[in-house]
């Protein structure tokens, strides 16, 4: 997922596998890879373009890197009563936190999250 965020471009397996030189990663674990990454939600298919003879799909990822942090946090069983526990161990970890930036940035969300349920009411 680290490629597909940095590259900001749909990716293909050919580039995935040229990108990627420095792994140990071959043609078949890439497609097995992506192959998964998909059926999770992870990546989509948007487009197709001429690969030598053939045709190669396009990946780009569905998730952001928060979106998949979010899943990643839920998965190990942290759920939507923990969100302000986790947000402040997050602000803890950091070594030099903007705590006035942060706390601008919560005040947003909150207010965004107040009108929603407004309009949904």
């Amino acid at each position: 997922m680290e490629l597909f965020w940095s590259k900001k471009v749909p990716l293909t397996s050919v580039e995935i596998l040229e990108l990627s030189a420095g792994r140990s990663w071959n043609g078949n674990y890439i497609h097995r890879m992506l192959r998964s990454m998909l059926k999770k939600g992870m990546l989509e298919v948007c487009g197709v373009v001429p690969s030598g003879t053939q045709y190669a799909r396009q990946f780009y990822p569905a998730l952001t890197k928060e979106q998949y942090a979010a899943r990643l946090v839920m998965s190990k069983g942290i759920g939507i009563h923990s969100i302000a526990d986790v947000a402040v161990a997050m602000v803890d970890e950091t070594e030099e936190p903007d705590e006035k930036g942060l706390i601008r940035q919560l005040e947003e969300i909150i207010e965004e999250l107040k009108k929603k349920e407004t309009m949904e009411n």
